[in-house]
């Protein structure tokens, strides 16, 4: 739910927002902890490599999710790669 807000509910992304997941060669170029690392922290707007203009919040913007959760995200985010 959380990350379906701007990355789409298929993964796919949303115009605007965040980018799709299926052929992200970032996501599926970080190993899974990497992943953890950067999702936990997420991206601000100034960042050089943020290409869309949006801050991606730490935690997508829930601080509720554990890493345990988070991880399963992971797991989900792997399962889109095409």
């Amino acid at each position: 739910e959380t990350c379906s807000s701007c990355h789409g509910p298929d993964g796919k992304g949303l115009p605007g927002l965040g980018k799709g997941l299926h052929e992200s060669e970032f996501t599926h170029g970080l190993t899974d902890q990497e992943l953890l690392d950067f999702i936990k922290v997420g991206r601000s707007t100034s960042d050089p490599l943020n290409t869309t203009g949006v801050e991606m919040p730490a935690r997508g913007g829930n601080p509720s999710l554990t890493d345990e959760k988070l991880i399963d995200i992971i797991a989900y985010i792997r399962t889109l790669r095409k």
